[in-house]
């Protein structure tokens, strides 16, 4: 008869996006993941099949808890130009470690050989685009801003500052200097 699991499942994986996050894949040992989780190697294995399969759900948990917090950023505000901008607020507000966005770091450390991995990213890049090509729809719908723009254009741009800035906290303490960048995007969505 098999063992019931003494451990929380989303909270391991939540600790082990945390030590991936902080030594990156390649330099955490399974050894390292046994010691953070307070898990046996055993479960380890049973539950996640090894490092490689952990890190897969540990890293699609993170993408669900990232987009649901992208899209709160968003939908909370009473307009498109004010969601975009808590977008970037909130995205600065959260890197006071200066560790930079998981997702970021990961493409920017990414192995070109692993066509597995670019896959992931290549569809978070879809994912994340398309919430904010839909998100500046609805507000040109509403009559925010004019009809015409190039949306799928700006999205992409948005996409690309919003990873630039990630990237940037890193080292930049003054998020006021990234908040410039944020504003100069949403003139394109002003009248021409």
């Amino acid at each position: 008869m098999a063992r019931a699991k003494s451990f929380d499942t989303s909270e391991v994986l939540d600790r082990a996006m945390e030590l991936f996050w902080r030594k990156g894949y390649h330099a955490t040992s399974v050894q390292d993941l046994v010691s953070h989780l307070g898990i046996n190697r055993a479960s380890l294995y049973d539950t996640f099949k090894g490092k490689e399969d952990l890190f897969l759900k540990a890293f699609e948990n993170y993408r669900e808890n990232n987009k649901a917090a992208i899209l709160e950023a968003l939908y909370s505000q009473p307009n498109a130009k004010d969601g975009i901008r808590n977008l970037f607020e909130c995205a600065l507000k959260e890197r006071k470690e200066r560790k930079g966005c998981f997702t970021v770091n990961l493409t920017a450390a990414l192995m070109p050989e692993d066509k597995h991995l670019q896959e992931i990213l290549r569809d978070n890049q879809k994912v994340f685009e398309k919430i904010i090509f839909d998100y500046l729809k609805s507000g040109e719908v509403m009559g925010e801003f004019p009809k015409g723009k190039d949306l799928r254009a700006i999205a992409n741009l948005l996409y690309t500052l919003y990873n630039g800035v990630q990237v940037i906290s890193k080292i930049e303490a003054a998020p006021s200097r990234q908040m410039a960048a944020v504003e100069q995007v949403l003139q394109f969505l002003e009248v021409e």
